[in-house]
């Protein structure tokens, strides 16, 4: 997902932390929270920090708790799953409830992210600055910066397969300011990562991964030539169906309706807190190191991004928001043009995955009713417009 300058995107200097930038990448993500959590008169711009800090900090511990079991999982394309973290040769042996442990607290940071940020009034001035080089993860928690733990660093596999940045230590400065309507934007960021928390969660994969591991075992036993596993779990040779056997064995069971229903009001919240966020953005004049600038502003970040490109995305949330809500339906390759999937309904009433019944109609027939459908053409022409930055823009925007 789009998470690789989110993760670079929020730990700032004020006036009641004063502290240089260079002082702020020297200390961790967890001292300089307490330091903001601990200010008795919080300005709008030390809560902004502050709801930086948690959401920061909860992609932090993900990597730490993965680091310290020696799980790799880049292979996952799930949010902060997919993120590199380095070997660690001393780890933990492999725990079948980590993945579900690692979301749980994921989701208490994206709340307290957001209560911090709820805590900022209306109509009242945000303004904070970063070099985003400066920041980093203390993913080996040895309280120090090591190569490799750069946010930067870090976030740039969220867009690129295997970026070659080196150091990120080394990079040009990224001074960014960040203003008003960025709360939303954050706001947004916090939703995104607690629908995906919620849905791992009400599918809960602890019981699968014990199956596979437990079966693995049995059969190295019976082999009884072991072969070495590597990182998260399985042999090097057999990984990849191990893997899917998990995520297969999770899905394949009752959800809890309560997450997936959690998962469904994050989503629209965030496309919410977006429509809010390029409202305030439009209404700018200024134009300073702006991190997502508006059609007369230009982006600290040098990426370019075409006037219509605010707008361009806005229709593409539009279709989302509608999909969401049970408006637009996804196509099913046995309507045709006539109707789809309600996903609302999905949400609102989950079944159990099961890719038979879901491919031949079956496990899918309280979900299937006539309507219009959604289309790929907002995005075709969000595509066409953004041409080479369609990636970043896209993770920017959110």
């Amino acid at each position: 997902m789009r998470l690789a300058l989110t993760i670079a995107a929020a730990l700032f200097t004020t006036t009641a932390y004063a502290q240089s930038a260079a002082q702020i990448g020297a200390d961790s993500l967890a001292k300089s929270a307490d330091h903001f959590a601990a200010l008795p008169d919080k300005t709008p711009s030390d809560n902004f920090a502050l709801g930086a800090l948690h959401f920061l900090r909860g992609v932090e511990k993900t990597l730490q708790t993965r680091w310290e079991y020696n799980a790799t999982l880049d292979d996952l394309d799930i949010p902060v799953m997919r993120l590199p973290v380095p070997a660690n040769p001393e780890a933990k042996p492999f725990e079948a409830g980590m993945i579900t442990g690692i979301f749980t607290d994921l989701l208490s940071d994206m709340d307290a992210s957001r209560a911090a940020l709820a805590a900022i009034p209306d109509n009242t001035d945000v303004a904070l600055e970063i070099n985003l080089a400066d920041l980093w993860f203390d993913i080996n928690m040895n309280g120090t910066r090591d190569t490799g733990e750069g946010v930067i660093e870090v976030g740039a596999f969220t867009i690129m397969a295997a970026p070659d940045l080196g150091d990120a230590e080394g990079l040009p400065p990224m001074n960014v300011r960040f203003d008003t309507a960025d709360v939303a934007w954050l706001t947004a960021y916090t939703h995104m990562l607690s629908a995906a928390g919620e849905l791992v969660v009400a599918f809960d994969p602890t019981e699968a991964i014990t199956n596979v591991m437990n079966a693995a075992d049995k059969m190295d036993a019976l082999r009884g030539m072991p072969y070495t596993r590597s990182g998260f779990i399985g042999v090097t040779e057999t990984r990849w169906i191990d893997q899917f056997a998990m995520v297969y064995g999770a899905l394949n069971q009752q959800p809890d309706a309560t997450r997936t229903r959690a998962a469904h009001a994050h989503l629209l919240n965030m496309i919410a807190e977006n429509k809010t966020f390029w409202a305030g953005i439009d209404a700018e004049t200024d134009n300073a190191n702006e991190w997502i600038p508006n059609a007369n502003q230009t982006s600290a970040l040098g990426i370019e991004q075409p006037p219509e490109a605010g707008m361009a995305w806005q229709v593409i949330l539009d279709d989302v928001e509608a999909m969401l809500n049970g408006d637009l339906l996804i196509p099913y390759w046995r309507l045709g043009a006539v109707g789809g999937v309600n996903v609302q309904k999905l949400f609102l009433d989950p079944p159990t995955f099961d890719i038979v019944t879901w491919v031949q109609g079956h496990g899918l027939l309280p979900y299937l009713e006539r309507g219009p459908l959604i289309t790929p053409d907002s995005f075709e022409q969000f595509e066409a417009l953004t041409g080479g930055n369609l990636l970043p823009l896209s993770f920017l925007f959110n």
